[in-house]
């Protein structure tokens, strides 16, 4: 460029002979030529222009070497009301303008290509300090900004996949396992949102008590991986009244640097809580039909049995015998029509039957009390009743009766020697529906259950009792009251001081 500056004849531009130049325009445009940065001189009111080898690339064969001797408003007429009023700035009121990867669009190969620069205008002044023209120092940064561009577009859709993963995934940074990115299934499966830049300790808490922060320091100090599968957590999720119990497969893998160092932990997961329920489903169906082909092979085998005891009463009932006698015959027989009835139809799945009675709510906790006379007695229960209820409730009485003797059986069970059994009737109303009826209560002073325990006690085949347990008595209890349109509540305490159990039948006076 020097040698064609040299070479061009500057007669024919407002500059003149070089000869005739001030000798500011010779300094700057000597410093232009001899730079290696690009770099773009406009002198005079015509802004005529000169520039450098390093400016050349930038403007190709559609400006070079027309370019040269050539006014900025003439050269630049694509993109002078971009640069125009810059330049305006710079030559009337001496500003200085800096841009930074900006978008200016010039002519290459004969059409507007989108070009990016970054550029600044300064004012050129002679030697008595007036402003005579426009310093350009530029560079082209297109393939910087595009590449840029590009892995913005890229990380953009990372994220996206990011997010739109099945999977829950976090990344955990430093030994205090500070949240640096987190997914959606990863915040929902938390129940909290606003976590990076927080550690675990702070946002799940919980997880300290249940070893997986132990869990996550040893795989950064150690580099070892952790695979966990069908683990339980129970997360106290933002909003909720209880922990909730999830089961999760996961992985906890160390992020290693270039240098090998360790610098977080990577956690990739999945939650199968919905899995781990729907198998569970499938077992317990597999067991209740197990239990029902058991049962009617059962009724099967008793039915004869129990048909001659109840004729062999039947005769005893007609001998001669003492009231008392005749009394416990009664009892007996009342007693063996209930267990026919529930090899017939609790055995083999409630198949209820058609003709409900109205009956007295003391009647059957006479009934029902009378059969544990001799445990009472051997266990030295303290046994406070209160019967409150007037009036008589219209069930199927041998199923109702059931009920009761699954709550108070249990009661029994559950008591301590010198224990205290509380049983009670009173008229009610459920506030929910309106409905008139009579409300049970069963409540004892026995150790209590967990709240664990309590949420799983209407759970078929879940016992407390070990292997002398069914865990179907509250499972069948629950589905005759649903079917009788009661409902069951239950409250009970599992301190170290005043502990039991207590539990609430409501019966509606009238089933529809």
């Amino acid at each position: 460029m020097a040698t064609l500056t040299r070479s061009f004849d500057w007669s024919r531009t407002p500059l003149g002979p070089i000869e005739e130049w001030p000798e500011g325009l010779l300094t700057l445009v000597n410093t232009l030529l001899s730079s290696r940065h690009p770099m773009l001189l406009m002198w005079g009111e015509e802004l005529t222009q000169f520039y450098n080898d390093a400016f050349r690339p930038s403007i190709r064969e559609d400006k070079h070497p027309s370019a040269l001797g050539q006014s900025g408003a003439e050269c630049w007429a694509e993109i002078w009301h971009l640069v125009g009023p810059q330049i305006d700035a710079v030559m009337s009121r001496g500003e200085s303008i800096w841009n930074e990867d900006t978008l200016v669009p010039i002519n290459r190969n004969g059409k507007p290509a989108e070009v990016y620069w970054t550029y600044g205008y300064s004012p050129a002044r002679n030697a008595k300090g007036d402003i005579c023209g426009t310093l350009v120092v530029c560079t082209e940064t297109t393939g910087t900004v595009l590449a840029r561009q590009q892995l913005q577009r890229e990380q953009q859709r990372l994220a996206d996949l990011f997010e739109q993963a099945p999977a829950f995934f976090t990344v955990l940074d430093g030994p205090e396992h500070v949240f640096e990115m987190a997914n959606g299934p990863y915040r929902e499966l938390i129940g909290r949102y606003d976590i990076l830049g927080k550690t675990v300790r702070e946002v799940v808490p919980e997880a300290f008590e249940q070893g997986f922060i132990g869990l996550l320091d040893k795989v950064y100090q150690t580099g070892e991986p952790f695979i966990g599968h069908n683990t339980p957590i129970e997360l106290a999720r933002r909003g909720a009244e209880a922990p909730e119990l999830r089961y999760l497969n996961f992985v906890y893998q160390p992020r290693r640097e270039p240098d090998g160092s360790i610098s977080g932990v990577i956690v990739l997961g999945v939650d199968v809580t919905e899995g781990r329920r729907a198998e569970k489903l499938l077992v317990q169906s597999e067991k209740l039909a197990a239990v029902g082909r058991l049962a009617s092979s059962i009724a099967h085998e008793i039915n004869n049995p129990l048909e001659a005891v109840t004729n062999l009463l039947w005769l005893a009932q007609n001998a001669t015998m003492s009231p008392d006698v005749k009394h416990y015959l009664s009892t007996a027989e009342r007693e063996l029509c209930r267990v026919s009835a529930i090899a017939s139809q609790t055995l083999r799945f409630h198949r209820q039957s058609t003709h409900p009675r109205a009956v007295a709510p003391a009647e059957m906790l006479d009934a029902t009390l009378a059969l544990y006379q001799g445990r009472m007695l051997n266990c030295q229960v303290q046994l406070e009743r209160r019967d409150r209820a007037s009036v008589p409730i219209t069930c199927f009485e041998g199923e109702i009766r059931q009920v009761l003797s699954n709550l108070v059986g249990n009661a029994i069970d559950a008591l301590p020697p010198n224990g205290r059994l509380v049983v009670r009737t009173r008229n009610a109303t459920d506030w929910r529906t309106g409905r008139r009826g009579v409300l049970f209560t069963v409540a004892d002073s026995g150790s209590g259950m967990t709240r664990s325990t309590i949420d799983r006690i209407f759970e078929p085949f879940f016992t407390t009792k070990g292997p002398s347990g069914t865990g179907l008595g509250l499972w069948i209890s629950r589905e005759i009251v649903d079917r009788h349109q009661g409902h069951v509540k239950v409250r009970s305490s599992h301190s170290r001081g005043p502990s039991g159990t207590t539990f609430q039948l409501f019966l509606p006076a009238e089933v529809a």
